[in-house]
């Protein structure tokens, strides 16, 4: 009975064999394997054994060694135990590991796999050099690899250390006491096998048939490589005098190196079976079979001393005598003579004069197996009490990562160091990430091997620890672009929490001063650079109010005046780029619609807030006078309108107000002011404004010049005295007209009324340097006699730019920004109105900003009024902030059509 099984203990009872008390010899078969499906390196046992027993890695037992990776075969009438140790130095393994590796990204890197696995691979050699007689070692190249010294030496020195615990483990086997003190039933013998040979074989046993040679090429090059070997293995205390002391031994007086000299691997399993049936069924010219029509049986029972027959025979029958011809030695003349050296007088290999008794023990294959068990556990799964000597022992094998290890652990501090150098005393996530790649650079310059992730990441973590250790700069940013230059730290007005109780309290700051106007734009000071939208536009013109424009007479500008303590910022809701409350109730509206409908029916014009918001064309208004009260009716988006004026008490308008903000909402601030510095009558157009700041000359208002159309009796002309103690009223409601520019003259014919207001669009820089323009990008010039030569055309028909280049002298050029308009409102008969309506960014996704929600302010007469305009634009969550590419000026504008005007009563 024999059988095949991958583990060290068989399954099935070894005491029911015939000969159980029969010793056994074992042989082991390691090494490196070449790429082949059908065959593996233990291929050349099976003429040995006379059977086809180890096939490739593709045979039905293909996922059984994958995860023991050692296969046995126990042959009874043989006595003998052969082992296949397969891993990934066989190639076909290596392969099909790579291809795992490619088709799973989740697979570990390659190196720590093969550092794993080469250290199961030591471990295991170890287990069968102390259960093995012979050990077969093959490499699939013509040559001795120099490698295996390494791993030889440190083997023998784990060896002997893990002997004593090994001792323990044996103690409980009936063995001799030699065998469980040393661990091991002898020092084995190693046999070394070349699956190639540089060498034409071909020509050689063509002229040996002729004339024999003694000694053939081939014989001499075994006999050469012997040579080689064996110098290397004393040079390197491999082996030494004495085979007991040393991991293995080879033979002295007889071969323990074999070279293929012919191809035996299976490439085409369907063309070898063709070739099989051709060879077998084939006879020659007398009808005898062909030498070449041997079957396998055939010609391994034609062997000398064949092991394979099953007629009797035993290993005393078997002859130790080598082939003459070189060419006809096969593998089972190579190795059957140790087997039958093994158990006859076993393995003497001392050399020297000094004679010790050599170790050498056979046993019982149920012994021998259950041995093989216990050393199995003992070494791949009891590990607590050997734990430090495999620790070394992986250590020691892996030597590339010990090279990785020192040369990245000696280049660390260099990164560090770059990292380190120059670094201000706190600086920004940005700043940090850009020292680190730095660092990086001189680390990847220098370091190598599968350490460099590891150290890699230490150096990350390094430089990470000293940024945070106080050294981190705010990462807040100013609305303008700048960062804020004090270390990380808390706002007054912010929660403390956990993580941030050890921080410093203080506001932001990035330490950039520029200088600006109060909102009547008669005092400068300087402005710290802002971080919210408050401190932008509200909180500086705040503070200057106090000490420059209280006095005077303000339009106050809507804003949120809640009615309870509780109140928040409105959950703006996002759809199609534009932002809306969430739906008001069916009932509001309908109560909303029904006060307006009573309103109405009343004919209140002047008594409902509801009806004074809404717009209203003129001639769906009786006149004066009338005692017929004409029907009003109002379209639908008339009713949303009047509807939309009921402004929120509890929510705000986080923001400003635009094109794309919900009905109903005001900011908690105004961003917008509207202030009257003086009255009309106080300009003189020779001089122009008196304001700090502007450049000579350019301070001068621009006149527009307003025809009337009226009746004689109605008005006197200009520059009359109001004689008539009373006059006819034009008309009660409002009238409004598009701008008409005309040429300035004091006689007009009879009807007509030229009304003359001065208008100007004045622009600001950082520096506080201001001045107006006359058209985009236009600064006002004036003549030798202080006259201006410019009319406001440009400034009525045509979007003015946002930005324009300001004429100081600065390298860095500054952009002056639009931040106030002005306008001399005449006595009468009209009324100015304004409109501003600005865009601050590029359409379509930038929408219209303006104060109010009401289409036109009026402006009281007879006073220069100044509208300041917001310094930051921000809106539906977005800051729209100065463009870096000022090449195209229109795309930040201030809308045509700012400047209106209406009639109004006498």
């Amino acid at each position: 009975m024999s059988l095949k099984f991958t583990e060290p203990f068989p399954p099935f009872d070894l005491s029911k064999l015939a000969k159980k008390t029969s010793k056994v010899c074992v042989v082991a078969i390691i090494g490196k394997g070449r790429y082949s499906a059908f065959t593996s390196k233990a291929t050349l046992l099976n003429p040995t054994i006379g059977k086809n027993v180890f096939k490739g890695l593709e045979d039905f037992c293909t996922e059984d060694i994958s995860e023991d990776e050692m296969e046995y075969y126990y042959d009874p009438f043989q006595q003998v135990v052969y082992i296949h140790y397969s891993s990934l130095l066989d190639t076909q393994r290596l392969a099909n590991l790579c291809l795992k590796m490619d088709s799973d990204v989740a697979q570990q890197d390659f190196h720590t796999i093969w550092e794993s696995e080469e250290f199961h691979h030591a471990k295991t050699w170890l287990l069968l050099f102390c259960i093995s007689h012979i050990i077969v070692l093959v490499h699939p190249g013509s040559s001795f690899d120099p490698s295996y010294i390494r791993i030889f030496r440190i083997l023998d020195n784990v060896r002997n250390q893990l002997q004593g615990l090994m001792s323990e483990q044996l103690q409980s086997f009936p063995i001799s006491k030699d065998w469980y003190v040393n661990g091991r039933p002898c020092s084995p013998r190693v046999l070394f096998v070349f699956e190639t040979t540089l060498l034409d074989v071909t020509s050689d046993e063509s002229e040996t048939k002729v004339r024999p040679q003694r000694n053939p090429p081939l014989k001499r090059l075994q006999h050469a490589t012997e040579d080689q070997i064996y110098r290397l293995l004393r040079k390197s205390r491999v082996i030494t005098n004495i085979s007991n002391n040393s991991l293995f031994a080879v033979p002295a007086n007889q071969e323990f190196v074999y070279i293929h000299n012919q191809k035996t691997d299976i490439n085409d399993p369907v063309l070898y079976f063709l070739l099989q049936l051709r060879n077998s069924h084939t006879v020659n010219k007398d009808g005898e079979p062909s030498k070449g029509g041997k079957s396998y049986q055939t010609n391994r029972r034609t062997n000398q001393g064949s092991p394979g027959r099953n007629d009797g025979t035993t290993r005393s029958n078997i002859t130790n005598k080598a082939p003459s011809n070189s060419s006809e030695c096969s593998f089972h003349d190579f190795l059957w003579p140790h087997i039958q050296l093994a158990f006859t007088k076993g393995f003497d290999d001392n050399v020297g004069k000094r004679q010790i008794p050599a170790l050498f023990e056979m046993t019982t294959a149920f012994t021998w197996f259950s041995l093989a068990a216990k050393l199995y556990q003992f070494f791949f799964h009891d590990l607590d009490m050997k734990s430090p000597v495999f620790n070394k022992m992986r250590f020691k094998l892996d030597v590339d990562i010990r090279f990785s290890e020192n040369r990245c652990s000696k280049v660390l501090p260099g990164a560090e160091n770059a990292y380190q150098d120059g670094l201000p005393t706190h600086y920004t996530f940005s700043y940090h990430i850009s020292k680190f790649n730095q660092a990086k650079r001189v680390f990847a310059q220098y370091a190598r091997g599968p350490a460099y992730d590891k150290y890699l990441r230490q150096l990350e973590e390094s430089c990470e620890k000293w940024w945070k250790s106080g050294r981190q700069l705010c990462e807040e940013v100013s609305l303008t672009g700048q960062h804020c230059v004090n270390p990380l730290h808390r706002l007054p007005d912010s929660a403390e929490t956990e993580e941030n109780r050890h921080l410093p309290v203080m506001p932001h700051s990035s330490h950039v001063k520029t200088k600006a106007a109060c909102n009547c734009g008669r005092k400068q000071t300087e402005k710290d650079d802002p971080f919210s939208h408050e401190a932008a536009n509200f909180e500086f013109y705040d503070s200057l109010e106090k000490i420059c424009c209280s006095s005077l007479q303000h339009i106050e500008i809507p804003v949120f005046k809640p009615d309870t303590d509780c109140f928040v910022a409105s959950p703006l809701v996002t759809s199609n780029g534009c932002f809306h409350l969430r739906d008001a109730s069916k009932a509001d509206l309908a109560q909303g619609i029904a006060n307006l409908s009573l309103a109405l029916s009343l004919g209140q014009s002047g008594g409902s807030d509801l009806f004074n918001s809404t717009t209203l064309n003129h001639d769906s208004l009786a006149e004066p006078g009338n005692s017929h009260q004409q029907e009003i009716r109002l379209t639908q988006p008339e009713v949303e309108r009047v509807f939309d004026r009921q402004h929120s008490t509890t929510e705000y308008l986080p923001g400003m107000i635009n094109s794309d903000s919900p009905s109903g909402l005001l900011p908690k601030f105004s961003s917008w002011s509207l202030c009257m510095i003086g009255k009309t009558s106080s300009y003189n157009h020779t001089q122009g404004l008196e304001l700090p700041g502007f450049f000579h000359g350019s301070n001068f208002l621009l006149p527009w010049d307003i025809t009337i159309q009226m009746e004689r009796d109605k008005w006197p002309g200009l520059g009359e005295a109001n004689k008539k103690s009373k006059q006819k009223r034009l008309t009660k409601n409002q009238l409004f007209h598009s701008v008409s520019l005309s040429t300035h003259q004091d006689v007009r014919e009879q009807g007509e009324v030229v009304v003359r207001v001065y208008i100007g669009i004045e622009y600001e820089c950082p520096r506080a340097h201001r001045f107006f323009c006359s058209g985009p990008d236009k600064i006002i010039k004036v003549s030798s006699s202080s006259s201006v030569k410019d009319t406001a055309h440009k400034l009525l028909t045509c979007d003015m730019p946002l930005y324009s280049a300001c004429p100081c002298r600065n390298p860095k050029g500054h952009v002056a920004q639009l931040m106030r308009v002005y306008v001399a409102s005449p006595e009468g008969p009209i009324c100015i109105t304004l409109k501003p309506m600005v865009q601050p960014g590029p359409q379509p996704h930038c929408p219209l900003f303006h104060p109010t929600m009401d289409d036109y302010i009026r402006l009281p007469p007879g006073g220069i009024w100044v509208l300041r305009l917001p310094h930051i634009y921000i809106g539906n969550g977005q800051v729209y902030s100065k463009p870096t590419d000022m090449s195209q000026p229109t795309m930040c504008r201030l809308m045509k059509g700012i400047f209106g005007y209406q009639h109004v009563d006498t």
